[in-house]
């Protein structure tokens, strides 16, 4: 079965304030979607790990064709994205954190569990 989720990207050097890897996914509903791991305060000395899903916003991914397209300027490779998101704080939309998934493997199974409803949703 083809995934409806494509990893376009694996950054371990962005602006976000995490120290963690940020993936960057392409989906059906055109979306670029980010997660990445942060860690909170749950109380003095102690501390959690929540993963969150964002959407770029400067950005849109067509699915079809596989090409990044940036809002303001023509088609962008693949590699001018990289450059771009790693130079300058990506503007994103914080879609949703979770406390409960445990690991960046999990939260890729769930977004792609999202993504084939999106599909379904779609047809």
């Amino acid at each position: 079965m083809k995934s409806n989720c494509r990893l376009l990207y694996k950054s371990n050097n962005t602006h976000l304030q995490t120290s963690l890897p940020v993936y960057f996914y392409g989906l059906p509903d055109g979306n670029i979607y980010l997660i990445y791991a942060r860690f909170y305060e749950i109380n003095f000395n102690k501390s959690g790990l929540e993963f969150v899903f964002a959407v770029l916003e400067n950005y849109y991914y067509d699915f079809e064709t596989e090409k990044v397209v940036a809002l303001k300027s023509m088609d962008k490779n693949l590699s001018s994205f990289r450059k771009e998101v790693e130079s300058k704080e990506p503007q994103l939309r914080i879609v949703k954190s979770y406390r409960n998934i445990k690991s960046f493997v999990e939260a890729q199974r769930f977004l792609g569990k999202k993504a084939d409803e999106m599909v379904n949703i779609l047809l």
